[in-house]
């Protein structure tokens, strides 16, 4: 099962067609249920993961002690490396916002292909990299921004994971709107604010016509918007984390050209 696609997910990260052909049949695929924990922050990554199926949020804890998520990994997207390569424990609690599929590359043979495939080990090096710098921009908004600054900035990382593989740097395009298959209760959670004020600020932008609720889950529109949206505030310095819903309409309304 899956053999063709685990082949496929190989070589686009650079593996050679005769080594991806190897490694194919050895691959395992796992499943996880929502809520199961992949990874607890300080255990050991054995594994770098592909997401076949499902949704995965890297989450640290922030001072009040609740969980705030740092990465989003949708469909389509790898993670694990960093502590791979660093041979660190784990930074976060990786945890399955839904039912979740993934194939697994076992560590010891990532580091190998880093030694004897150079295609990947330039794959690797450039996700990594660019991955620490995103990251280390989330977790300051999420630890020190206010209330609504989480809030926005959380929906933006769903609808960046949901709509182009968070493996890499976006080069494709947005469509028009994506679904978040999570519950608001835990959005919310996630965004370290209470269901009441998460359902102030959601107000608010489907008011302004930047996501739209039913059935209890947010639809985001404008997904071009919201991409230029989250680029600049992790631009954002530190003694700027405080804005208002008002002032990041106005900046979810600049034009994404």
């Amino acid at each position: 099962m899956y053999g063709n696609f685990k082949y496929q997910q190989l070589k686009n990260v650079g593996i050679s067609q005769e080594k991806a052909l190897q490694m194919a049949a050895f691959v395992k695929v796992s499943s996880f249920e929502e809520g199961q924990v992949i990874w607890s922050k300080g255990s050991k990554i054995d594994a770098w993961r592909f997401i076949i199926t499902g949704l995965v949020a890297a989450s640290t804890e922030s001072p009040t002690g609740m969980l705030m998520p740092i990465s989003i990994y949708g469909e389509g997207s790898w993670f694990g490396e960093q502590s791979i390569i660093n041979r660190k424990a784990s930074y976060a609690d990786f945890v399955c916002l839904a039912p979740t599929d993934v194939m697994s590359i076992s560590g010891d043979i990532v580091l190998e292909l880093m030694e004897t495939q150079p295609t990947f080990a330039l794959y690797l090096t450039r996700l990594m990299a660019w991955r620490v710098q995103k990251t280390s921009e989330m977790l300051m908004l999420m630890k020190f921004g206010n209330p609504c600054l989480r809030v926005v900035m959380g929906l933006s990382l769903f609808a960046e994971a949901l709509f182009y593989h968070s493996d890499r740097p976006p080069t494709i395009g947005f469509g028009l709107g994506v679904e978040i298959p999570v519950k608001q209760k835990t959005l919310a959670d996630l965004c370290g604010v209470s269901r009441t004020i998460f359902s102030e600020f959601v107000q608010k932008l489907a008011a302004a016509g930047w996501l739209t609720i039913s059935y209890g889950k947010l639809e985001i529109l404008q997904l071009p918007h919201w991409h230029k949206f989250s680029n600049k505030q992790r631009e954002r310095k530190f003694n700027d984390l405080n804005p208002t819903i008002e002032e990041l309409l106005k900046e979810l309304k600049s034009d994404p050209a």
